[in-house]
């Protein structure tokens, strides 16, 4: 199975590249959604945050209190690397799982949309494809102010918070760009190659690598040591 990392800056078009990766049935694991479910109530990893932080960081309705626990990391290193290694621990073990499971149902691709792929760097091993969702500057910030009602100001700080788009395009693990600056047909376009080049690279070796694939490399590896016993 081909594990393929999907990273990009913010209002760069990820989500609808995501779309069109699972409208061609190509499972999707992402990080973000796993990173809300890790927390919520009744999680281990929520209880854990309460007993680190103390229980000013829950709502009375048992779900993560965000702006409470965001004035407590905020500027402070130590306790953002505290809740880093709760949450890091708790995303991983969901990733890898979400993985197996597309090994298992015998997809030859999955994808990993991962924001932050390179900033936090753990993911990258895994992965024998990254795709880059680029945008530039100027569309970037006009799409960011027209999608939150942000000033101009706001906007540019939220990008600039970000890995310049440039180290993400030239970083020396990317192997796919799809540069969104235009319409929504041109976008789904460039979906539509990339994924043929992916499946193309992909190729037999990996096709095989799933479950049903590793059964039969098994069963074929037993006829052969049958044969090799004659």
């Amino acid at each position: 199975m081909r594990i393929v990392g999907l990273t990009g800056g913010i209002a760069s078009g990820k989500s609808t590249v995501t779309a069109q990766l699972q409208s061609h049935n190509i499972p999707v694991v992402d990080c973000d959604m796993i990173a809300r479910e890790v927390v919520a109530p009744g999680t281990p990893a929520l209880a854990k945050i309460s007993s680190t932080f103390g229980n000013q960081v829950i709502l009375p309705n048992g779900s993560l209190d965000r702006a409470a626990l965001g004035n407590i990391i905020f500027n402070d290193k130590a306790q953002n690397a505290k809740l880093g290694k709760i949450m890091g621990s708790a995303i991983q073990k969901q990733i890898f799982w979400q993985v197996f499971q597309a090994f298992f149902a015998g997809a030859p691709l999955v994808v990993i949309d991962a924001p932050t792929l390179f900033e936090t760097k753990s993911l990258i091993s895994m992965c024998g494809e990254i795709i880059v969702v680029a945008v530039d500057k100027g569309v970037q910030l006009q799409r960011l102010m027209a999608r939150d009602q942000s000033s101009e100001q706001e906007a540019m700080s939220r990008i600039n918070s970000q890995l310049p788009m440039k180290m993400k395009i030239e970083h020396p693990n990317t192997t796919e760009v799809i540069v969104n600056n235009g319409t929504r047909d041109e976008l789904k376009r460039s979906v539509h190659n990339v994924i043929a080049r992916l499946q193309a690279r992909a190729g037999l070796l990996h096709r095989l690598l799933t479950l049903p694939g590793m059964l039969l490399l098994v069963g074929a590896g037993g006829v052969l040591y049958s044969y090799s016993r004659l």
